[in-house]
């Protein structure tokens, strides 16, 4: 599974970011040239031209793939300014203020729920005084034209909201479902490979730990599946305890590894210790069975390596672990270069 598609919603409001600045800055310009020209509408036409303009710079950044966070809420803030503006400075008789009912689709779209309900609910507030400002217009002479508008956009706003929150809701389940181990809640070695690739900002001080338990088949011959599985639950949610700054993936049958940042490499081992100490005194209790058993470690600091190296670096060290007789922490690291 492509490591991208997790970053769905980032990548569809994205794309509609980029074809809605493309639209909205040839129909602003077009507008423009009419204003300027024809109605002679100097502020509305200037304001129209500073959009486009604005529009066409976006686009153009999104199409190089540089894109910043200011980029969706500049959007939405300039097309709302342009469409109070146009509708207390122009005739209600030219339309533009019918315009305002595709806004609360675009801010749900490009910025979603929180700032949707915010930005909605604000146009709605500034629009109406607007409108009311202009109400001896005979177009807006009557009351039920006005509640019909009114209606319209909350209509639109409702919609909106309702669709904009099951999607990512489902788009959370969906994340969740891709990324998570089903049995232990632990992260899956899709997880593993998202957190180092994308969420990992700075890994100069980061440790993989790599921990097998000691002698599990035995536990699933001699009990059986439903006692290994408990016991899988219930040291998942002891290394997540015992590990809280860092995050816990399970990569094997039996097979776990952790990664976290540590201020030094006698802090990870330390940490590497707790861990191998916490699995060996954890008595578990499944169908009347008390369940005590006892993991190999092996400990590695990232030094410029891609996942799969490093793993395979810290595969080595386990491996040491299990030979020398396993419950054992293994590292090649050196402390001294460490402290230095």
């Amino acid at each position: 599974m492509d490591i991208a598609a997790l970053n769905s919603t980032k990548i569809l409001r994205k794309h509609v970011l980029k074809w809605m600045c493309l639209f909205f800055g040839l129909l602003s310009f077009i507008f423009a040239v009419f204003n300027l020209s024809k109605n002679h509408f100097y502020i509305v036409g200037g304001l129209e031209v500073c959009f486009s303009a604005l529009c066409f710079y976006i686009f153009i950044q999104l199409v190089k793939n540089k894109q910043r966070n200011w980029y969706a809420i500049t959007v939405c803030m300039t097309v709302t300014l342009v469409i109070l503006c146009g509708t207390f400075l122009a005739p209600l008789k030219n339309g533009l203020f019918l315009w305002a009912f595709s806004l609360p689709i675009l801010y749900y779209l490009l910025l979603g729920r929180k700032y949707g309900i915010v930005l909605s609910a604000t146009l709605l507030v500034m629009q109406s005084s607007v409108l009311l400002y202009k109400l001896p217009s005979p177009y807006f002479s009557s009351f039920n034209l006005a509640l019909n508008l009114l209606f319209i956009y909350i209509i639109i706003w409702v919609i909106s909201h309702v669709f904009e929150g099951n999607r990512a809701e489902f788009s959370k389940r969906l994340k969740n479902l891709a990324l998570l181990d089903p049995l232990t809640g632990a992260g899956n070695r899709l997880s593993m490979s998202h957190y180092f690739e994308v969420e990992i900002k700075d890994k100069s001080q980061l440790y993989l730990f790599l921990i097998d338990l000691d002698h599990f088949k035995q536990i699933n011959d001699e009990y059986g599946h439903d006692v290994g599985d408990k016991v899988l639950v219930e040291l998942a949610t002891l290394f997540r305890i015992t590990f809280a700054k860092g995050y816990v993936f399970r990569v094997g049958g039996e097979e776990f590894s952790l990664m976290g940042n540590f201020d030094s490499a006698q802090s990870a081992l330390a940490m590497a210790e707790n861990l191998r100490q916490a699995v060996a005194n954890k008595y578990i209790e499944a169908n009347g069975i008390t369940i005590n058993l006892t993991a190999s470690v092996g400990v590695v600091k990232y030094q410029q390596q891609n996942l799969a190296e490093l793993i395979a670096q810290a595969d080595k060290q386990l491996y040491k672990a299990k030979d020398a007789g396993r419950n054992a922490v293994f590292s090649d690291i050196n402390l001294c270069a460490d402290a230095a």
